[in-house]
């Protein structure tokens, strides 16, 4: 008997170690591939020259490109969109508050810190609502465990007010400094899901980035742990980042990023972590730029979170609050944070 479990136990360890040969190989490929990639780009960006176009000529025949990397992990490759040329076009899309694309895509070929400021300065030229306060917002106080879904969904007074709703998170949200309440955020373009028959088939689908916010929409964001009303916002497509501007991305918007990828995937390994990364790095999947224009600013819903967070109950659920302040203390003027 004891042979026979020394005899399963080699036999287990045999069969991992064939398994971890082949992803180790699986990876080595991969990378090879990636690093022949990023070759073509570097020289794709390069001046063209007649002996330099006829060195890319010769790579192109023997690099695979990033469709092919796609192909390999059955990634889906959605159709290009269609641009508007018309810069006037934009500006009187712009006036109506019904932006769809920019004019212009973004110049290829600069460094991240340009293609941000581009960004930026578009979201600049957006106009602005007339009912937008003056003073600085005033945070929504939910205390632990509580979520602002929790908050909002049981709360009567708000979610009357609330048919369409978007939570912004901190790590893929950015504001425009020049006028706050514009900016953008950033979501996969294709998402993983793993097949509910079976658990080891998983599948790319193309991700609709923008959703109900091709309608006016409510939007929260958090700033530093606390959350706030945005406004009314409307979602517009700008250009997909590029692979240098990944590159510049913090680790937490990265790590953000391939989470909300692969959030419809089971049995994750942090090699699927990893491979989703240098997949983003190499071009094969893409993360979509959604621009956020404000539209509005309710000042009943703002009031109304503030009011029912002052409170500090809602539907059966409460916690205790303060007795030095109660509900009629809830004003509009900030607490010196600023908006958006």
């Amino acid at each position: 008997m004891e042979r026979m479990r020394v005899a399963e136990v080699i036999a287990a360890r045999d069969i991992v170690v064939e398994r971890l040969e082949d992803a180790y190989v699986s990876v080595r490929q991969k990378s090879a591939t990636i690093d022949r990639l990023q070759r073509e780009l570097d020289d794709l960006r390069r001046p063209s020259t007649r002996a330099t176009s006829v060195a890319r000529d010769d790579d192109l025949s023997t690099q695979p490109p990033v469709q092919d990397i796609a192909t390999l992990f059955d990634i889906p490759q959605p159709a290009p969109r269609e641009r508007d040329g018309n810069c006037q076009n934009t500006s009187a899309h712009s006036r109506e508050f019904d932006v769809q694309n920019i004019a212009e895509p973004l110049p290829l070929g600069d460094g991240p810190e340009k293609l941000i400021l581009a960004r930026q300065a578009f979201l600049a030229t957006l106009p602005l609502p007339a009912d937008i306060p003056d003073d600085a917002l005033n945070p929504i106080v939910i205390p632990q465990p509580y979520t602002l879904h929790e908050f909002l969904g049981n709360t009567s007074g708000v979610s009357a007010l609330l048919s369409n709703y978007r939570v912004l998170g901190q790590p893929t949200t950015h504001w425009c400094p020049e006028r706050e309440e514009h900016g953008y955020l950033l979501t996969p373009v294709f998402k993983c899901s793993t097949n509910p028959r079976v658990t080891t088939a998983h599948r790319w689908t193309v991700a609709d980035v923008i959703g109900t916010m091709d309608r006016p929409t409510e939007c929260f964001y958090n700033k530093d742990g606390k959350w706030y009303y945005a406004g009314v916002y409307k979602a517009f497509r700008m250009d997909d980042l590029t692979t240098e501007e990944w590159e510049a991305l913090s680790i937490e918007t990265t790590q953000t990023l391939i989470k909300e990828t692969l959030a419809g995937r089971k049995n994750l390994s942090p090699q699927n972590l990893y491979e989703t990364g240098q997949l983003y790095a190499a071009g094969a999947l893409r993360v979509a730029c959604i621009g956020l224009q404000c539209v509005g600013f309710s000042s009943a819903m703002y009031r109304a979170v503030l009011e029912q967070a002052a409170l500090g109950k809602w539907r059966g659920i409460g916690w205790p609050v303060s007795t030095t302040k109660s509900s009629s203390d809830t004003t509009i003027e900030g607490d010196g944070i600023p908006g958006p």
